[in-house]
């Protein structure tokens, strides 16, 4: 029976398109080449023609093996150069052209010489390799060169392949060597492959990939032979079971007008199932170079080129597609049950939660690994769990100037208060409803208790509660430690003295009825006690307030909290101690100054990723406001803050966690001591401007805000400007 190569034309064309429209189709970018980590070596097989290993392409990277019979010996093709081109040609800008895995090693094999196929030189004994399973020069560059995964562009007239390769292959040694072969060009479906006994293909064939070939549509090529519901068979059962059908080891990929290169040194542009098979080789080869542990499980790396295939066709495993089409991108990202490890413990990364509140930003500086289904590791920058002040931005834009509450008093003292502003109709919750009962006595004496914004009836000068002092997760603004247990139930008083002296005081909690940890953005459950002692002068233009907060935390310390895995504190108290002061200028200006300062104390938790090795924290922060009516006409307002958030003076922690598997399957960890102390200085610049343009009848505002150092990090800035218009009918 003739063997022969799968490539029905091909032609010449000028160097150029250094990223093929293959590469496009199956998510190859020169981004995804340039963000690629690279573990090791990649040895790829190729029987084909020999390749030119001098080829720019290939050069350094190649090596050409031929029969060791000199008469059936054959030397560099096109056909074999340009199907390892396709794979591993460099990407370095040096050439026409880059391969699906530039970093790959191609060890080429003429399988075909001048007398045409010459098989795959059983007895082939080098002179480094007398030992050879078989002489077979798969067992060579197994056992010799490493190879992990081989690429068949050949094939009998009659595909499929011959039964005694398939054999070869499902052999224990080869078990995990991961082998692609064309499918064919005779515009069919492959006819079934029968074996001799009761041989299982899906049990010991979990290594093969076939390849059908498709044309710039993402349709089957004219010519791409095709699974059909034909499969391995056995005579002994004479039964062809669903399973071993061919769909189920069939995947598709571009072959048509692939440019790679060719043996004169150039390129040309090539069609046939053999130019989609080496994409597909291509692929296993990235997977491989990123993740070396598997090239000791090839049934894993075709598990995820099967089950990352784009579908085409029918829904689901088809006898055209099969799978569908090959997408290298989809293959390299993460798949299945995620989860962070350390040592023998395992934590779901669903639900595995961290918050991080300016005070601790430097963690953001670090990266955790977290594995997949395939226990290939994935990196996580914990910079995706930073705050940001994007949020808050929208949030401004969105809403109106003031509180839309829905306020009854019964004319005795008794007030109600209620806002759903924050209402989720498709998402109910009562934590979104704010509401407030009030007691109010002729002398100024004052009950609160309600849900929502506590700090609002503590009389905080409006110039620290907008713009970004509207979130608390902040620490800034009037009370940067208690706000951090603002947003549920509270209680507070408020009762004069005597000789303008008065006490204020009461306890709030971050949780709301009807509450998750979502709803608190994970932030820390936490709950605070303050009392506060306050003066304004004889001509009431000066206040002065002295408060003392006590704050408690559960798994978090100063609004940095975690779960699951990247828990690391059991809970923390913190004592903030604020003196803030407010002077009025004149009848529309007023200036504010807060200063705060806080020690906390946590109990740490070790056992997880993430350990707090510092008991002991203090932390300092500091507003100063202007806020002023009439600036320009009698109906604008302005407001204008200069702020630090809470920043710690030092401290350490520490992350310790599994980091990857390498090429012997061995499990690394990673650990790495995190200092506390800011590199920088946070200092916030926002300022608010609303008037009343004539004669259009609308309110307009403006915002902006500038953050150096942000988060506390030398050389970081954040800034963003807002605009909203608001008009009544």
């Amino acid at each position: 029976m003739a063997t022969v190569l799968i490539a029905p034309s091909y032609s010449p064309v000028q160097a150029g398109g250094v990223y093929g429209w293959h590469l496009a189709a199956i998510g190859v970018t020169e981004e995804l080449h340039r963000n690629r980590r690279m573990r090791g070596r990649v040895n790829v097989g190729v029987l084909d023609q020999g390749a030119l290993c001098s080829h720019t392409e290939l050069s350094g990277r190649c090596t050409m093996y031929t029969h060791p019979n000199p008469a059936l010996g054959g030397g560099p093709g096109d056909h074999g150069t340009h199907v390892s081109t396709t794979i591993a040609a460099n990407d370095k800008g040096t050439g026409g052209m880059v391969g699906v895995a530039p970093g790959a090693t191609i060890w080429s094999y003429s399988i075909f010489g001048s007398a045409g196929f010459v098989g795959y030189a059983d007895g082939f004994l080098p002179e480094d390799c007398r030992t050879c399973y078989g002489g077979n020069i798969i067992d060579y560059f197994r056992d010799y060169k490493k190879v992990s995964v081989t690429n068949h562009s050949y094939g009998a007239p009659t595909w499929p392949p011959l039964a005694s390769e398939m054999r070869m292959f499902a052999e224990k040694q080869n078990k995990n060597i991961v082998t692609v072969w064309a499918m064919g060009n005779d515009n069919k479906d492959v006819r079934n492959l029968v074996f001799q006994n009761n041989f299982q293909a899906r049990d010991k064939l979990k290594n093969l990939i076939f390849v059908a070939a498709l044309n710039k549509d993402l349709e089957l090529a004219y010519f791409s032979n095709t699974p059909g519901e034909n499969g391995f068979c056995n005579v002994t059962s004479q039964v062809c079971l669903a399973r071993n059908k061919y769909k189920y080891f069939t995947v598709a990929a571009p072959g048509m007008e692939i440019y790679a290169g060719v043996a004169n040194g150039g390129y040309s542009n090539m069609q046939g199932t053999s130019m989609a098979a080496p994409i597909v080789t291509g692929v296993a080869a990235l997977l491989q170079g990123r993740w070396p542990s598997l090239k000791k499980n090839a049934s894993k790396v075709t598990s995820i080129i099967f089950r990352t295939a784009q579908d085409l066709g029918k829904p689901g495993v088809d006898a055209i597609y099969g799978w569908g089409m090959v997408r290298a991108d989809r293959a390299l990202g993460p798949l299945g049950a995620k989860y962070l490890k350390k040592k023998k413990k395992k934590y779901s990364l669903a639900t595995s939660s961290l918050r991080v509140s300016p005070a601790l930003s430097n963690l953001t500086n670090q990266s955790v690994s977290f594995f997949d289904e395939y226990d290939r590791d994935f990196q996580i920058p914990l910079a995706t769990y930073a705050p940001s002040y994007q949020g808050i931005l929208r949030n401004w834009v969105k809403t109106t100037e003031g509180r839309n509450d829905y306020v009854m008093d019964n004319g005795r003292g008794l007030s109600y208060a209620f806002s759903a502003q924050d209402y989720n109709a498709v998402d109910p919750s009562l934590a979104d409803i704010e509401w407030r009962m009030s007691y109010q006595r002729d002398k100024g004496e004052a009950l609160h208790f309600g849900q929502g914004s506590a700090l609002e009836q503590l009389g905080i000068p409006t110039s620290f509660s907008f713009g970004l002092m509207t979130d608390k997760t902040i620490q800034t603004g009037a009370y940067p430690v208690m706000g951090l247990a603002e947003g549920g139930v509270y209680a507070l008083f408020q009762r004069p003295i005597t000789s303008g002296f008065s006490i204020a005081g009461g306890a709030l909690t971050n949780t709301s009825l009807d509450s998750e940890a979502e709803d608190r953005d994970y932030a820390p459950e936490t709950d605070a006690m303050v009392i506060s002692l306050g003066r304004v002068s004889d001509d009431t233009r000066l206040s002065t307030k002295v408060s003392v907060s006590y704050l408690t935390e559960d798994n978090g310390v100063l609004g940095t909290g975690g779960a699951g895995g990247l828990d690391f504190a059991d809970g923390s108290n913190s004592q903030g101690v604020t003196l803030g002061s407010s002077y009025q200028l004149n009848r529309d200006s007023k200036v504010s100054a807060s200063y705060t300062e806080a020690f906390s104390r946590s109990d740490a938790s070790s056992d997880n990723l993430l350990s707090l090795n510092s008991a002991r924290l203090t932390s300092s922060a500091f507003a100063v406001g202007l806020e002023s009516k009439s600036v320009f006409d009698g109906a604008d307002r302005l407001k204008l803050s200069v702020s630090q958030p809470l920043r710690v003076n030092g401290g350490s922690m520490s992350l310790m966690h599994d980091d990857y598997y390498d090429e012997d399957e061995v499990l690394h960890a990673r650990s790495v001591d995190i200092d506390l102390k800011p590199t920088g200085r946070q200092i916030d610049y926002q300022l608010e401007y609303v008037f009343q343009p004539k004669p259009s009848g609308s309110t307009l505002g403006l915002f902006a805000y500038y953050a150096d150092d942000y988060l506390h990090q030398a050389g970081l800035v954040d800034y963003g400007f807002g605009l909203r218009v608001h008009k009544s009918f």
